[in-house]
């Protein structure tokens, strides 16, 4: 068990260096477009129709993909004034609960993404892009990617609990 909770970490680390390229891969495209479109308009007078629209799908992409990213290193609030008075065994307990109330969550989000996508935005294209795509690629997809992924760490925190210590390599 625990060659394979190296393997999961490992995996896990590999998904979360991809996942951080993107955001800040997102965040470029953000600033790039802003900043673009400031100078085509105040500089030429010539407003470019398509950057709003892909400012906003690189930022959903960003904040989904960001929060998967974020989970895996750990940067999301905690308030930990309660957690703290519990004694180990207790803490392990509500840890093991709350994650798999998060990854209830996640997998409804993952199911009602997948029925958003196939009932609402199949047929429906970008607007204002200098490409035709399906809007699916900006709205359900992120989502459907993050949650998944967040399933697939929050499965790692559970079994870190569960599996006793004397599993995981020295």
């Amino acid at each position: 068990m625990a060659r394979f909770l190296a393997g999961y970490r490992r995996a896990l680390d590999g998904i979360g260096r991809v996942e951080w390229a993107i955001a800040v891969v997102t965040m470029a495209i953000i600033v790039a477009c802003i900043f673009g479109q400031v100078v085509s308009r105040y500089l030429f007078g010539l407003p470019l129709v398509w950057v709003e629209e892909l400012s906003t799908y690189a930022f959903i992409w960003g904040s989904f993909v960001g929060a998967s990213a974020g989970l895996k290193r750990g940067l999301h609030l905690r308030i930990e004034s309660f957690v703290a008075r519990l004694t180990a065994s207790a803490r392990r307990g509500l840890r093991v609960v709350l994650d798999a109330l998060m990854i209830t969550f996640c997998v409804m989000l993952v199911v009602n993404g997948v029925t958003a996508m196939r009932v609402f935005e199949w047929h429906q294209r970008t607007i204002a892009l200098p490409v035709e795509l399906p809007r699916y690629l900006f709205y359900s997809t992120p989502l459907i990617l993050a949650a998944a992924s967040m399933v697939l760490t929050l499965l790692y925190d559970v079994l870190e609990v569960v599996v006793p210590e004397r599993a995981t390599p020295a």
